[in-house]
């Protein structure tokens, strides 16, 4: 039995006008056994589905990528395997926490401003932590790396890019 406690959701999830459908990510192979991630999804086949929202802690997927399901007794679908990647990668910013809750608000927004300019989609999980999604390898990912590196610069954040290929 899955402990609600358990489950990462999407409160505000990119693409929820486009969703209809719940599925589940096992997170053991992102390094948190015994955890879950709740992604807003489009049916698109029996099994199939296009992700409309970007993973907060499921690796080696991205906003907008076909996944394969297997059924899960008393569960949502559970994702199987990448079937076709969408050519997007997903970052992962988180704030410095020892900061003042307004700092990290203000240097929140600045980021989502930044985001703005350069058109990416973004989902703020909490206060402090915000999944981007980009195109790999495009103009904008080497714009968002470099405001990325400067905010890792000022000491202001960390980030990472949990999809680098688009495979």
């Amino acid at each position: 039995m899955v402990d609600i406690h358990d489950i990462c959701g999407h409160p505000e999830p990119a693409r929820r006008s486009e969703s209809d459908s719940i599925i589940m990510c096992d997170l053991t192979d992102s390094g948190l056994p015994g955890k879950w991630e709740q992604l807003w999804a489009k049916r698109s086949g029996e099994r199939e589905y296009i992700l409309c929202c970007i993973p907060f802690f499921a690796r080696r997927i991205a906003l907008g990528d076909k996944v394969l399901t297997r059924p899960a007794e008393g569960f949502e679908p559970v994702i199987d395997s990448a079937a076709d990647v969408s050519g997007n990668t997903v970052y992962h910013v988180i704030f410095d926490e020892r900061a003042a809750e307004h700092d990290i608000l203000d240097r929140q927004k600045e980021l989502i401003r930044n985001l703005g300019v350069l058109r990416l989609e973004y989902e703020v999980f909490q206060l402090g932590y915000v999944a981007i999604s980009c195109p790999i390898r495009s103009s904008q990912s080497q714009e968002l790396e470099r405001v990325l590196h400067a905010y890792s610069l000022l000491e202001w954040s960390q980030f990472e890019n949990t999809k680098t290929t688009d495979k």
